[in-house]
Formats: structure tokens, sequence, C-alpha cells
């Protein structure tokens, strides 16, 4: 057997001698190959990067809700964005003195923009259900918050914790 490992061990070195042009040549082809991928890579990264920062991250939480203490009023509205199970959702809860009860409505997104409606049960004067109130909002995502608009009017609400928090 050590017959055949030393003539096993000869084979190689010959190979490796013989082989050795190749190897290097191959080692600088590597080599290349590396740097060529690394900067498509790099570049590829980068185009990804500047997308990122240019498109508005639309979850959070925005509100411009406060407290009027001349008229102990709660004023404004709060809107949480979320996204669950392929879909976007806000909660959504206004206030004209009395805060209303929150309600959680899906929102089509496009880009920085959203837009969703939310739906209030209403009573006649005598006490039976009359048509719902329906509010239609449509906002844009920006570096300050969320410019909300309904009816015509918008608004900022500033990306921060609730006024419940």
């Amino acid at each position: 057997m050590r017959c055949r490992a030393k003539s096993w061990r000869r084979n190689i070195s010959t190979i490796d001698a013989k082989g050795a042009g190749q190897r290097q040549t191959t080692r600088f082809n590597g080599a290349k190959m590396r740097i060529k991928v690394f900067v498509c890579i790099l570049s590829l990264l980068s185009l990804s990067g500047s997308q990122a920062q240019q498109q508005r991250r639309v979850t959070g939480f925005f509100t411009d809700m406060h407290y009027v203490p001349e008229a102990g009023d709660v004023i404004g509205t709060e809107v949480w964005i979320v996204y669950a199970r392929g879909q976007y959702y806000a909660t959504v809860q206004d206030a004209q003195g009395e805060p209303d009860p929150p309600v959680i409505v899906p929102v089509e997104v496009s880009g920085s923009k959203v837009k969703f409606s939310t739906r209030t049960p209403t009573m006649n004067g005598n006490g039976s259900p009359a048509l719902d109130l329906v509010v239609n909002y449509v906002g844009t995502v920006t570096t300050a918050g969320l410019v909300l608009s309904d009816s015509g009017s918008a608004r900022l609400l500033k990306r921060r914790n609730s006024y419940w928090q």
C-alpha cells in the first residue's frame, strides 16, 4: 500500500505542476468575476435603497386630536394604519366635543396615497334609524404626517402617539 500511496502522491504533484498556470488563471478570472458580481449587487442595493427612501411608510399613528379646556371638549381625528394579511386597515376615531367610538375600516393604498371610508349610524329626531353618515377620506403620507381630507377640508394629522397615551 505504501507504493500506491507514494505513486498517488507523485501523480498529484505532477498534475499540480502541470495545472499551476491554469489554476492561477482561474484564480485571476474568479477574482474578476467576484468583483463584477460585487459591483452589480452594490448598484442594485443602492437603487433599491433610494426608492425605499423616496416612498413614505403609510403605516403608523396619525393624530390632531386635542383637548379644548375652555369648552371641556375633545376635538380632532386619530388614524392608526396597520398592515395585516395582505391588506391595510385603519382604526379611525373622530371627536367633535365628545369622541366617537373608533371604527376599523379597510384602506386602499397607492404609494403614499391612502383612501378609506367610515360609516356611522344615525337616528331621526323620533329615535328611528336614519341613513348612515358616510365620510370618505383621502390622504397623503408626507414627512410631516398624514394630510387628510374629507368633504373638501384638508388637515394635517402628525405622526405621533395617540391623544389617549
